[in-house]
């Protein structure tokens, strides 16, 4: 059991540190993340959104000039939008609302 659970982590890691060589700020995704993948992500000083709508997705990519990427190994820091000036996350009543403003488009 302990061989499954740190060839998990390694496997982990090895996504991570694909996203880690590009430098972005922020990774969004339409699925979930794993605890372990957080963790990694967040002491890199990477902020993870997730369960985010495909056409919202498409939507975020277009402003921020970012590539939608399916597979970690596929990612160049070309894929990495830079056309977004500051990422906020504000609470309004009871929910959450990410905010992405002084976009170049």
């Amino acid at each position: 059991w302990e061989k499954l659970l740190q060839q998990e982590e390694d496997e982990m890691k090895k996504v991570c540190d694909d996203i880690i060589k590009v430098r972005p700020d922020l990774v969004i995704t339409e699925k979930g993340v794993s605890d372990l993948a957080q963790h990694f992500l967040l002491k890199a000083n990477i902020s993870v959104v997730r369960r985010i709508r495909k056409t919202d997705n498409n939507r975020i990519a277009r402003v921020t000039g970012a590539s939608i990427c399916n597979r970690t190994e596929e990612l160049t820091e070309a894929s990495v939008g830079s056309k977004c000036g500051l990422f906020q996350i504000k609470k309004i009543g009871d929910e959450y609302f990410a905010f992405m403003t002084e976009c170049e488009d």
